[in-house]
């Protein structure tokens, strides 16, 4: 898996938006809208968590860090981790009401991997589609972490660590 220049940039903006967030909060501002959380945790699901436990230097190195690699810079592994999960978060999310806990034909699977895939801008399987109907530890997060391993050739606690070191799991 691989992140584009664009993905980059709105993976930066993304970082700009939670510091945004962050300071406002600092300064007692009031809590925004629910829809400024929704609209983030649907392109980026799971940046809440990062909301609530990146130290916010953190979160300003990682949209410095972004920015520079969407303008031509390194790209860093955590880059395209990071990208990957939250579009593969975004197909499980799509897929998790679909798919219930039913058994899958092969053709019913292959056509909902198409359209997670479409809609998530990444490549699913149909594997993936029914791993989404019984993830592991009955948790979509665990799966998200498994592919990401698989398709990284990397263990899934080095790719939670360095996305998440603050997570309380």
């Amino acid at each position: 898996m691989s992140v584009s220049p664009a993905d980059l940039g709105r993976l930066a903006i993304k970082y700009e938006t939670l510091a945004a967030l962050r300071r406002a909060r600092a300064r007692g501002e009031p809590v925004p809208a629910r829809g400024v959380f929704k609209e983030l945790a649907r392109e980026f699901p799971g940046c809440l968590n990062e909301l609530d436990t990146l130290p916010l230097d953190a979160v300003d190195a990682r949209a410095a860090a972004l920015a520079g690699a969407a303008a031509g810079g390194p790209v860093e592994p955590w880059m395209a981790w990071l990208g990957g999960y939250h579009a593969l978060l975004r197909a499980a999310l799509a897929l998790k009401p679909r798919v219930g806990r039913a058994a899958l034909d092969d053709t019913r699977a292959a056509r909902l991997a198409e359209e997670a895939s479409a809609l998530a801008g990444v490549a699913v399987d149909a594997a993936f589609v029914r791993a989404v109907a019984d993830p592991p530890g009955g948790r979509l997060v665990a799966l998200v972490f498994e592919t990401l391993a698989a398709r990284h050739g990397q263990p899934a606690a080095t790719i939670r660590r360095a996305l998440f070191p603050a997570s309380r799991r």
